[in-house]
């Protein structure tokens, strides 16, 4: 079966998607201007770190949806706690993202692109998260 005829395959690989985009948002994108940053109240030592997890658990998401997509083509117990738990940790992640969105908020200009850019991840996240859920209790289409 494709995933154009089955429905839940398509969203689960429009999470997946969405999820690796995320991760190589923040890593290009937010990383990099963070540790080059000299920005008062914000140590880059310990923000890079932070980011960096943040990518590894959105690689490990996508990763997760890619074999559920692949594996479980019906609905079942495990698929569904297994996306269940999957999309709990891209709906934290982006709220994590969310927070460090607000830093460079309450300093000022130095960081409008990475702000920009975080509360694009929050915004696709939220969106993963919801279709995860959505694509976790999909009933399969009847013959």
């Amino acid at each position: 079966m494709s995933a154009v005829s089955n429905p839940r395959q398509l969203i689960l690989g429009v999470s997946a998607l969405l999820v690796s985009g995320v991760a190589l948002s923040v890593a290009i994108g937010v990383i990099p201007p963070v540790r080059a940053g000299r920005v008062p109240n914000i140590t880059s030592e310990s923000a890079a770190p932070a980011f960096w997890v943040v990518v590894g658990l959105h690689l490990l998401a996508a990763v997760i949806l890619l074999v559920v997509r692949t594996i479980s083509k019906q609905r079942s117990r495990g698929a569904t706690r297994v996306l269940g738990v999957t999309a709990m940790v891209i709906l934290l992640a982006g709220l994590a993202l969310g927070d460090a969105a607000k830093a460079p908020l309450e300093i000022g200009a130095p960081l409008q692109l990475v702000t920009t850019i975080l509360l694009g991840c929050v915004a696709a996240d939220a969106l993963a998260g919801v279709l995860t859920i959505a694509a976790a209790f999909m009933r399969p289409a009847q013959a």
